[in-house]
């Protein structure tokens, strides 16, 4: 191979990973759950954790969220966007077209894309504590 080819490829491999290079220069972000608001939803209330708008992240959206007592979402859908449910305490139901699930504590949910979908807090006493990942955070509006 000659000298100008490997100094091309040598360049090309700076240039595809200079964006890693400036983010790993940043330093990484650590938030408190203590130091973010919840913010009241129909479903119980939920709080922003990592997202675009209050870490400048450009793929994932976290929250934690808490399912009041006996509430549930509407099904509905998110045409681009993947979502992880992790539980951390109660139980509920994960419910799609294809049915439903119970989930607790430990327990993952995935949502593929344009799925409907619903989580139901089963418990009368207390609320579902969940972490919910969207990624990408942005989607178009819903069908």
């Amino acid at each position: 191979m000659n000298a100008g080819k490997i100094f091309i490829g040598v360049v090309s491999i700076i240039f595809c990973f200079a964006p890693l290079a400036v983010a790993a220069e940043q330093g990484s972000t650590v938030v408190r759950e203590s130091e973010r608001q919840f913010q009241t939803v129909e479903w119980g209330r939920t709080l922003s954790v990592f997202g675009k708008q209050n870490v400048g992240a450009k793929y994932p959206e976290i929250n934690i969220t808490e399912y009041a007592s006996g509430t549930a979402h509407t099904l509905h859908r998110h045409p681009e966007q993947e979502e992880v449910i992790y539980v951390l305490e109660g139980e509920g139901i994960t419910k799609t077209k294809a049915g439903e699930k119970p989930i607790s504590a430990r327990a993952f949910v995935y949502v593929p894309p344009d799925t409907d979908h619903a989580t139901i807090n089963v418990l009368s006493d207390r609320p579902m504590r969940a972490i919910i990942i969207n990624s990408p955070h942005e989607e178009k509006a819903a069908k």
